[in-house]
């Protein structure tokens, strides 16, 4: 008999919208995947290019340029891990959290400490990008946290 009840709460919690968290979750981490498969990508090739601004004089350079497009590669990987599983959405969005919100505090030290503006290059877009990815990542992070509790407990 309780095998037949969690069976009728995970039914009822995949209906209408909840249905759709797990593919609105997806959605999101989508572009930052996108960007981190691009990013890893420049670093690799072209490490000289990777960062605009700096100019490559040694060897050791540019392997530590190419170990940079390492960190985000592993980024990538586990972010593909955790679209891989409806249950590991939600690490994929505190993932993308912490990370944009590092960004984000450290591209605010650079404004105060380095003389960069808003109006240098691409900072603005960037810096928009990143306050739109970690929005919208912390909700999903709740969406995710409330969903998997709903489908674990049955609706209330």
């Amino acid at each position: 008999m309780a095998t037949q009840t969690a069976s009728i709460s995970g039914t009822q919690a995949k209906t209408g919208f909840r249905r759709l968290i797990p593919l609105l979750s997806r959605l999101v981490m989508f572009p930052p995947i996108l960007i981190f498969s691009m990013i890893s990508l420049r670093y690799f090739t072209n490490p000289s290019h990777a960062t605009s601004g700096t100019t490559l004089n040694t060897p050791e350079a540019f392997t530590d340029t190419r170990v940079i497009g390492a960190w985000i590669l592993t980024l990538l990987m586990m972010l593909i891990t955790f679209l891989s599983s409806n249950r590991r959405l939600w690490m994929g969005h505190l993932q993308l959290a912490f990370f944009m919100a590092a960004a984000l505090v450290v591209r605010i030290f650079g404004f105060v400490h380095d003389g960069t503006t808003l109006a240098m290059g691409n900072q603005r877009v960037i810096t928009i990008a990143e306050i739109i990815f970690l929005t919208l990542n912390l909700i999903g992070l709740v969406v995710q946290a409330r969903w998997l509790k709903e489908v674990h407990s049955g609706p209330s």
